[in-house]
C-alpha cells in the first residue's frame, strides 16, 4: 500500500509539471557556410573546414608518417571537442586507386599551460570512391556529438590524379 501511494504521488507530480519542463528541446545546431569555409557548432563541439581543401599527400605511407609526428599537418577539417577538451585535425590523402585516406592528429588541452599538446596521430579511416572512374566522390562521417552526425561529401573537382584539392560539402543530421 505504501509503494502504491508513493508511486501515485510521483505520477501526479509529473503530470502537474508543464510539458515543456518534461521534454526539453535539443540545443540548436549552428551552421555557417560560405564560399571558402564552413563552421558548425553542436553539443559544445565545433567543426571548421575549408570548402576547397588541399590534398597534400599521395600515399597512405606519407600521410601516416606525417600525422604520427607532433608537427601540425595542413588540416582540411578541425573538430574542437568540449569533453574531453581536444582538437582533432583531419588531413586528406587520395591514392592512385581513388581511395580517400583520412589521417588525424589529436591534441589534448593541457590545463596547466592552456595549450593543446600533441597526443596521437594515425589513419582514421580509408574511404573507397563512390564511382569507379574519376572525378571521384567520397562520403565521410565525422561524429559531432551524441545526437548530431556530420557527413561530408568530398569531391575531386578534376578528372585526373594526383588529386591536389577536393571540394567539401557538409550536411548535418540529428
Amino acid at each position: 500500500m505504501r509503494w502504491g501511494l508513493v508511486g501515485g504521488i510521483v505520477l501526479f507530480g509529473m503530470m502537474a509539471m508543464p510539458m515543456s519542463a518534461q521534454l526539453a528541446a535539443p540545443p540548436p545546431v549552428l551552421v555557417t557556410i560560405d564560399a571558402d569555409r564552413f563552421d558548425i557548432s553542436a553539443e559544445g563541439n565545433v567543426v571548421t573546414g575549408l570548402r576547397l581543401a588541399p590534398v597534400p599527400y599521395r600515399s597512405m605511407t606519407a600521410v601516416a608518417s606525417a600525422v604520427r609526428r607532433p608537427a601540425p599537418v595542413p588540416a582540411a577539417v578541425r573538430v574542437t571537442r568540449a569533453t574531453p577538451p581536444q582538437m582533432i585535425d583531419y588531413v586528406w590523402c587520395v591514392t592512385e586507386e581513388g581511395v580517400l585516406v583520412v589521417g588525424q592528429q589529436i591534441r589534448t588541452l593541457d590545463h596547466a599551460s592552456g595549450h593543446y599538446d600533441f597526443t596521437e596521430g594515425d589513419i582514421e579511416r580509408a574511404y573507397p570512391a563512390l564511382e569507379a572512374t574519376v572525378p571521384w566522390t567520397w562520403i565521410v562521417s565525422i561524429p559531432l556529438g551524441r545526437e548530431v552526425a556530420l557527413t561530408l561529401e568530398v569531391r575531386a573537382p578534376e578528372a585526373r590524379w594526383p588529386v591536389r584539392a577536393v571540394t567539401v560539402t557538409p550536411t548535418v543530421s540529428r
